[in-house]
């Protein structure tokens, strides 16, 4: 259809809708203008929607008044083979020109998805799906698929340490492994500058800076409890991490009994020497670079005191008393 036949069409439309226009002299024209009562609305068009489609869901949601002429002006403004899907969310008194263009320019929904620092890729998982963007199952499926780790350049057999935290703005319709990736590139821009010329190769550094993420909360003190990690290490020391032990029995928190302490996941570092065999966490990069730039010390012990930081020691009779001195405060008075 050449230019100056669509331009003879749409004048034909236009004046068409100008003889249905409620109210003679109003200059928005009855169709042209959305359902009276309408207010902002949320459509989603799906991948492969022809124009009935579309216009059959805009009628339903109300941003439009009729799906047929939504179909007409589509074709003779040249636009309908450049409809986009998504979740789109129309303002209230949208006029038909503006709701084509908004679907031609693909102005999708956009969804702030936040990853906090320290969540395991489960933890990931079951947010993406309680939110709406992802089923957990599909999103864990690429995390454990070694194919999409070498794809990306990860150097695991899993995505687990690698999805970096950080806030996220998905779209409904992104695939689990668009997702993923997402949050592994972002690990690659955030973190390339930390892993060169770092005490350990990648993995093992995101190894140890996962278990740091879940053992300390305040940012100060995990470049000297990495030393801390740093020197068990070079002594062949067990690391002795609940929070490994945690991740080995598939809990994110919780005290520990002493029959967990003696399981024999490979996650357990109260009973295998080194470091557990993959991050156990996502850390942010505070912890990636405490674990990169740890603190010269000869602290080989530490335990939490009551508001939160912690108490180090250079030997174990010293670190006794600190552990017996935080269980003596924290007894309730006896009357």
């Amino acid at each position: 259809m050449n230019p100056k036949t669509k331009h003879v069409l749409l004048f034909s439309l236009t004046f068409i809708l100008a003889v249905l226009a409620v109210g003679g002299g109003l200059l928005r024209f009855y169709f042209w203008s959305a359902p009276a009562a309408s207010t902002a609305y949320t459509v989603d068009i799906p991948p492969k929607s022809g124009t009935l489609v579309i216009g059959q869901k805009l009628q339903a949601a109300g941003v439009v008044r009729h799906a047929g002429v939504f179909r007409y002006y589509a074709f003779l403004s040249g636009q309908a083979r450049r409809l986009k899907a998504g979740e789109y969310a129309f303002p209230s008194g949208v006029t038909l020109p503006q709701v084509v263009r908004q679907l031609v320019l693909g102005q999708i929904v956009q969804h702030p998805f936040l990853v906090p620092e320290g969540y395991t890729a489960k933890q990931i998982a079951d947010k993406l799906e309680a939110e709406g963007l992802a089923k957990a199952a599909d999103f864990l499926g690429v995390v454990d698929d070694a194919n999409a780790a070498s794809t990306w350049e990860v150097p695991a057999r899993t995505l687990e340490g690698f999805l970096f935290p950080d806030t996220y703005e998905l779209t409904k319709g992104m695939s689990a492994s668009q997702i993923a990736h997402e949050m592994v590139k972002r690990f690659k821009e955030k973190a390339g500058s930390v892993l060169p010329g770092a005490p350990l190769a990648p993995l093992p550094l995101v190894t140890l800076a996962s278990i740091i993420e879940r053992e300390v909360k305040a940012p100060a003190e995990r470049p000297r409890v990495a030393s801390v990690f740093y020197n068990r290490l070079a002594k062949r020391m067990r690391l002795e991490s609940c929070a490994t032990v945690l991740y080995g029995l598939g809990r994110a928190g919780g005290a520990l009994s002493l029959d967990d302490l003696q399981s024999a996941s490979p996650y357990n570092t109260y009973r295998h020497a080194g470091l557990p065999p993959a991050p156990i966490s996502n850390p942010g990069l505070s912890a990636l670079q405490a674990a990169a730039h740890p603190d010269q010390s000869e602290y080989l012990f530490f335990v939490v005191a009551g508001d939160g930081t912690h108490i180090f020691s250079k030997d174990f009779e010293s670190h006794k008393k600190a552990k017996w001195a935080h269980k003596k405060a924290r007894r309730p008075l006896q009357p």
